[in-house]
């Protein structure tokens, strides 16, 4: 017998029979878990975990709230206790435990669930007056709750669940500009679990007539008299976000109101962008902080003496773009337009609201939908000054006969005069101003490139064709007839002219005194336009320093005593004609 073959024979068999194959000499065992995740209640406790291997596995996990506690290993089988401590939190957590057997790896997710509570809601309604706001409920429940709700005018905004169980959900509401009350619900809920808030708002009321004396031309001019715009300011806007610093200029301070005043300005036109600052629909909450610096600088106003006139100034090209004119439109100026007078209900005729700042299509008069059909966006607009005046004199107190400015379209006076309708002002006597802007002629005020000169002196080449001092005084002919020489004041909220070079400096204060002289004669108020830009050139309004009140350079002083002469002179022999015949 060949006991070498019977001995391999031997041998094969047992290898067979011990299960060794080609891996390694040993079969492969699956790396497994039973079970293959473990969940938690709140409370916490243990588990037991039983893991399959070929040898005896690594069981690890890097979650400190969860205890491994290894027990016996014995038939391919490693018995695993895993603890998990109590948990309070708000929201479900997730951990995992690693296993590395033979050249196999496997991760056993750890879930804890949170405990239960009793969804709870503090109140069960709410309601709002017809100017809206914003009210507040807690929420107790298990894990971060939602909100829905059924109605388009109002709004609800859920905050972050706390420690202790508790939300804080904000229902909004907007100003109600109809005579119908509203109702409707917010249904808050938490998995399988939901409550009902009702939600009330009152109807809109159409104010009552306030008994008041009329506004006069003559009493709007020397009142409003010469007057400032701080413009490239709280108007300035970046990434349709408001911004007062963003367009360049320092940020306003007592001193600069203080500084207009001590210039022999009357007036400052505190132009505003809201773009940015305010809320969703349907309540349109303007922020705090951004009409809190706005209240500030209307106090520095107050301060120093001067009238101020408050508006909305480029929020024409965001949401009161006229080609998007809508309902909703509406609703967002109402709401609006109540919180900003709301604000300053308190504060005398001094502070002037100016509802809008040059409402038009982007084509400034001039595009063929507004050439083709101009009654349709003067409607647009009319309809938009009523709701101004409707939100401000519904709030009420010293707004019910505050002074404001109705602007035409584009604010040019060559579209104001065909189009614009007054609003009903719900006042005994007249308290609505018509704003206008004039920067006539163009071609030496503002164009890029401007022409050097003005005037029936200058140079033919050099300034704008025809008789440029008979085109102001046209223009000034037509805005007194129409409304001047009714009894209805009209003050031009802007003028200017952008700085020339030195060479053609004298023609610049020709046209200036020539311009608000021949205003002053027809009775406008006129508001200067500085946006703080140093230097010449188009759109270089320089004047007063914005943050420090001082004058710019020494031309801009002179320049506003010009202006400041014009308006205020009363000496007889100081005519249009004299000015005229003063021309460089």
């Amino acid at each position: 017998m060949n006991w070498k073959i019977v001995l391999a024979a031997m041998a094969a068999f047992l290898t067979f029979a011990c299960g060794k194959g080609d891996n390694g000499g040993q079969q492969t065992v699956t790396l497994a878990s039973n079970p293959a995740q473990l969940t938690f209640e709140s409370a916490g406790g243990s588990q037991e975990l039983k893991i399959t291997s070929g040898i005896k596995p690594t069981v690890s996990t890097s979650d400190a709230w969860i205890t491994l506690t290894e027990g016996s290993y014995a038939s391919n089988v490693l018995t695993v206790s895993v603890k998990a401590a109590e948990f309070t939190g708000t929201a479900p957590r997730t951990g995992s435990i690693r296993v590395i057997g033979d050249k196999q790896s496997l991760m056993v997710s750890v879930t804890q669930n949170v405990a239960q509570v009793e969804l709870k809601v503090s109140a069960s309604s709410v309601s709002f007056d017809q100017f809206g706001g914003e009210q507040t409920v807690t929420v107790t429940s298990s894990q971060q709750p939602t909100a829905t709700t059924d109605s388009k005018w109002c709004g609800v905004e859920v905050g972050t669940i706390s420690a202790d169980k508790e939300t804080v959900v904000t229902i909004s509401a907007g100003a109600n500009r109809t005579k119908d009350a509203r109702t409707g619900s917010v249904t808050i809920s938490c998995g399988d679990q939901s409550v009902t808030v009702n939600v009330s708002g009152k109807a809109g009321e159409t104010p009552a007539i306030a008994s008041t004396t009329a506004v006069t031309p003559e009493i709007a001019f020397e009142t409003i008299g010469p007057g400032w715009n701080m413009g490239n300011h709280m108007d300035a806007i970046s990434n349709g976000v408001a911004n007062e610093t963003v367009w360049g200029n320092p940020k306003c301070t007592q001193a600069t109101f203080d500084g207009v005043k001590a210039a022999g300005f009357q007036s400052v036109r505190i132009c505003v962008t809201w773009e940015g600052h305010i809320g969703a629909a349907p309540a349109f909450r303007l922020e705090e902080k951004w009409l809190s610096r706005v209240e500030e600088i209307v106090g520095y106003a107050e301060k120093a003496g001067l009238v101020a006139i408050l508006n909305t100034h480029h929020d024409e090209s965001y949401w009161l773009d006229i080609n998007k004119a809508s309902e909703t439109t509406k609703d967002q100026i109402y709401s609006v337009w109540t919180q900003i007078a709301q604000r300053f209900q308190n504060k005398g005729e001094w502070l002037i609201f100016e509802s809008f700042n040059e409402i038009q299509d982007g084509g400034w008069g001039w595009s063929d939908k507004f050439v083709a059909n101009p009654q349709a966006q003067y409607n647009i607009l009319n309809s938009w000054n009523q709701v101004f005046v409707d939100a401000v004199r519904s709030t009420g107190g010293n707004n019910a006969t505050r002074w404001l400015g109705i602007p035409g379209y584009a604010a040019s006076p060559t579209f104001t005069i065909p189009g614009l309708v007054l609003p009903n002002d719900y006042t005994s006597a007249n308290r609505l101003l018509v704003a206008a802007h004039d920067y006539d002629p163009y071609d030496y005020t503002i164009k890029d490139p401007m022409l050097s000169q003005f005037g029936h002196t200058a140079d033919a080449s050099k300034k704008p064709s025809g008789d440029n001092e008979a085109g102001l005084r046209w223009t000034f002919g037509q805005l007194k007839e129409t409304y001047v020489d009714k009894g209805i004041p009209l003050y031009l909220g802007e003028f200017g002219c952008s700085r020339h070079a030195a060479a053609d400096i004298d023609y610049q204060k020709y046209y200036m005194e020539y311009f608000c002289k021949a205003a002053a004669d027809s009775g406008f108020p006129m508001l200067l336009w500085d946006n703080g830009a140093a230097g010449s050139g188009p759109e270089h309004h320089p004047y007063i320093d914005h943050g420090t009140g001082k004058y710019m350079d020494q031309t801009a002083k002179e320049l506003v005593a010009i202006i400041i002469k014009a308006v205020t002179t009363k000496d007889p022999a100081y005519t249009l004609e004299s000015v005229y015949n003063s021309a460089p």
